[in-house]
């Protein structure tokens, strides 16, 4: 029985697709059922959609993939907010009182914190144990939430950043019971 050259070539790429990538790649439709799965457990439906569709790795991702995408951006977004705010207490902004000024400090210590604890949580990920996730969004939230108190109800250059890592943190809170303890 002689075998065709097409018949080879396409076992060959057969073999050669599947074995590269193993994992098997969910449907788009799979993908926004878990999208929206992970998303109607936050209060932030819409932010929340915003930041896994953002991100290329959201196009067939599974449980895995958006733990770390969500992840993965709290983490980016900690850490730009630490930039700003390193940034902004060097360069000393003209016209803010010494109390922004103590207020932006604590906040640099607030976020560094909260990057620390992220980045733990994605050494975990990347080391697939998914366990006390959850933890790292109450930091998260925490340490946003203290930032925003260190400036007594008043108006702060961190008040976008504090609100949009406490939306991190609901959102991370709620991917992270995708992988619930034993």
């Amino acid at each position: 029985m002689a075998i065709s050259i097409g018949y080879l070539r396409l076992l060959f790429t057969f073999v050669v697709c599947f074995s590269i990538n193993p994992t098997p790649i969910l449907s788009d439709n799979s993908t926004d059922e878990l999208v929206n799965q992970v998303c109607k457990n936050t209060t932030v439906f819409d932010f929340c959609r915003t930041v896994i569709n953002s991100d290329p790795l959201s196009k067939g991702a599974d449980e895995v993939a958006l733990v770390y995408i969500v992840f993965h951006g709290a983490y980016a977004n900690a850490s730009r907010a630490t930039d700003y705010i390193v940034s902004w207490i060097e360069s000393r902004k003209i016209g803010h009182s010494d109390e922004t000024l103590v207020g932006m400090k604590k906040c640099l210590r607030f976020y560094r914190w909260a990057v620390n604890s992220l980045g733990e949580a994605l050494d975990n990920i990347y080391s697939d144990t998914y366990y006390e996730l959850d933890r790292s969004a109450a930091d998260a939230e925490g340490f946003a939430r203290d930032c925003k108190a260190s400036f007594n109800g008043r108006s702060s250059p961190m008040s976008v950043m504090n609100q949009d890592l406490i939306k991190y943190s609901y959102v991370l809170f709620a991917v992270s019971q995708l992988f619930p303890y034993d």
